[in-house]
């Protein structure tokens, strides 16, 4: 109980003196960072005997937070532009994207019907896979994370999407149809998790490009992914250390090395996530987060 009432006031103070602090002073980029990983720390302290499944859901929404702290820093430091407090308050807290530009300006009529029609159905059959594979035991760890991010990436975030276009918010989907990928950069710029790739270029790429170079900076891109992926995957279950570094680094390697795109790229592409997956989520964590959300349904039985 002690380490949710922390996280929740973590969470409420990095939301709160980030509209405050920015919308005053521009702070220097090692203070931003240094902030969300000391607030990432005290969870980290405070949490270190909850179970691994509830620990990484403490760490990853201090994470969150202190990763609203870093990109509405650079936001700010770039377009100059200032959210109201219940814009900002609704991007913050209310939507996994990293795009505060969707909060400005006026509402606006928007099509939402389309993206509640496949949020609704990746529910639908993401919930039915994943009760299945549960009432089956399944293990295979590439099923389960179809399974589970049909349901919540296709399904859960489709819906969030649909409802913040409805309230005339123009915020896109998070998940694209990665069947119709072209190669390893068109993977991880425009099909995969858009709210990390868009932190990852205003956070990362764009301050670093001056000094690194475009192949530099994107290859940055994934030294950190990794390295944040550690934080989020390895460290709640304490096993498995370098793993997720080592996933990235390869990617890296592979889309920095990538020339041109195609449907050649696109397998490989595919193969390699596929045969790369144990790397990301190692057995222990396996074990300790993704069984027990595979099970959720029976223990709500």
């Amino acid at each position: 109980m002690n380490s949710v009432v922390t996280a929740i006031l973590l969470v409420a103070l990095l939301v709160g003196l980030a509209k405050y602090v920015f919308d005053r002073w521009i702070l220097a980029r090692p203070i931003v960072w240094l902030v969300t990983l000391s607030a990432y720390a005290v969870i980290y302290i405070v949490s270190v005997n909850e179970a691994p499944f509830f620990r990484m859901v403490l760490l990853c929404c201090v994470l969150m937070a202190g990763m609203k702290w870093v990109v509405y820093s650079e936001w700010r430091r770039q377009d100059r532009v200032a959210l109201s407090w219940s814009c900002w308050l609704c991007f913050a807290l209310l939507w996994f994207g990293m795009n505060p530009a969707a909060w400005v300006g006026e509402r606006r009529e928007l099509k939402w019907k389309s993206d509640a029609y496949w949020g609704l159905g990746g529910c639908l059959f993401g919930g039915v896979a994943v009760a299945v594979m549960a009432r089956f035991q399944v293990s295979s760890v590439v099923l389960l994370f179809i399974g589970m991010s049909l349901g919540f990436h296709y399904g859960c975030l489709r819906l969030l999407t649909a409802f913040w276009r409805l309230q005339g918010r123009p915020v896109r989907p998070l998940f694209r149809n990665p069947f119709v990928m072209r190669g390893f950069t068109d993977f991880w710029a425009k099909r995969w998790n858009l709210a990390y790739s868009q932190m990852m270029v205003r956070a990362v790429k764009r301050p670093l490009l001056p000094y690194l170079g475009k192949r530099g900076a994107l290859f940055a891109v994934f030294l950190i992914s990794g390295l944040l992926h550690e934080l989020a995957i390895t460290v709640p279950v304490q096993a498995g250390y370098g793993l997720p570094s080592l996933f990235f680094l390869i990617q890296g390697v592979l889309t920095v090395s990538e020339k041109r795109s195609g449907p050649l790229q696109a397998v490989l592409c595919g193969v390699s996530l596929v045969v790369m997956l144990p790397l990301l989520f190692s057995g222990a964590f396996v074990e300790a987060v993704i069984f027990p959300a595979r099970d959720v349904l029976n223990l709500i039985k």
